[in-house]
């Protein structure tokens, strides 16, 4: 375990970067201006901090630059949403007409329309869901829509949880966690691919077991890399280290261990998911093998662009 500073985690596998980020990462700000996200959600300046075409160059560094835009589209979609949702937890009037925006993206999703039709979230996600069909197969389409409608509802979870100053216990940490959006970059591996895997495959426990893991290193990562600028936030997020701190009794340097360990223990479980895949044939499991490092490079990438270009974590 490398440690930098006072708190660090890894997840392993090399550094790499499209040769696109820089033009993708253009394209990104121009995607949240074309749909006026800023200045409605944030200012220009908190999409310049993020670097959120830079963290989709990171996270799929293979990809063509269009699969690469759209990657970045989404991720500035998802993230705004996520800021829009911190915001309401700080007032319940807000909270309500967030739950209702919420309810309007779910029904675009589940494809019953939207039911704000000027909203520029609705529209913006409209956008991004019709390039994504285009270029996905109805199974990957269906799933990348489950994704983002169990990360809508996780969303409403974390509203009430804040607005009722709620803190969860670190067993129901486990069980909500998931749900808090790492796995709707995952179909993006077979999309961007254009991997042809038989539908089970993806339903498969093994691989099931393999996501969910991937899933929990990437947010108990994230509770590492967001905890400073939590910290200074009027309510804390889904975060186990002040969870552990509270339930356990512990120091902030023991709650930092203590994930850490969590993590690392996550990273251990993964490698023995691994082991464990079952042969389908050879031409399967060649693509099997290329979207399991495709899941992996997700993770690299995005510690690499929590660390290196985004300062998204170092404020509030």
């Amino acid at each position: 375990m490398l440690v930098l500073e006072k708190n660090y985690v890894e997840f392993p596998g090399i550094t790499e970067i499209s040769p696109f980020a820089d033009a993708v990462q253009a394209h990104t700000l121009s995607f949240a201006a074309d749909f006026q996200l800023y200045p409605a959600i944030k200012p220009l300046k908190w999409y310049e901090k993020a670097q959120f075409g830079m963290q989709g160059a990171r996270e799929y560094p293979d990809a063509s630059y269009t699969d690469l835009c759209l990657a970045g589209d989404l991720l500035t979609w998802l993230f705004s949403v996520d800021d829009k949702c911190d915001r309401a937890s700080n007032d319940r009037n807000d909270a309500v007409a967030m739950e209702a925006l919420l309810y309007s993206l779910i029904d675009i999703l589940e494809d019953r329309g939207p039911r704000f039709k000027d909203d520029i979230l609705s529209i913006s996600l409209m956008d991004i869901m019709a390039r994504f069909k285009a270029i996905s197969s109805p199974f990957l389409y269906q799933l990348l829509c489950k994704h983002i409608v169990t990360y809508l509802k996780e969303c409403f979870y974390e509203i009430d949880m804040q607005t009722r100053n709620y803190l969860p216990t670190i067993k129901e940490y486990f069980r909500v966690r998931p749900d808090t959006g790492f796995s709707i970059m995952f179909p993006l591996v077979a999309i961007f691919q254009r991997l042809d895997l038989p539908d089970e495959v993806y339903l498969h426990p093994v691989m099931q077991e393999i996501e969910l893991i991937l899933n929990l290193v990437g947010g108990l990562g994230n509770d590492v890399h967001s905890f400073h600028r939590e910290k200074n936030l009027e309510t804390t997020g889904l975060n186990l280290i002040f969870i552990a701190q509270h339930e356990l009794k512990l120091t902030e340097d023991e709650a930092f261990s203590y994930v850490i360990r969590e993590h690392d223990q996550h990273l251990e479980m993964l490698e023995a998911a691994c082991s464990r895949m079952p042969f389908w044939s050879e031409a399967i499991n060649t693509q099997v093998d290329a979207y399991v490092l495709g899941l992996r490079k997700i993770l690299r990438g995005y510690y690499d662009w929590a660390t290196i270009e985004s300062k998204r974590y170092t404020a509030a």
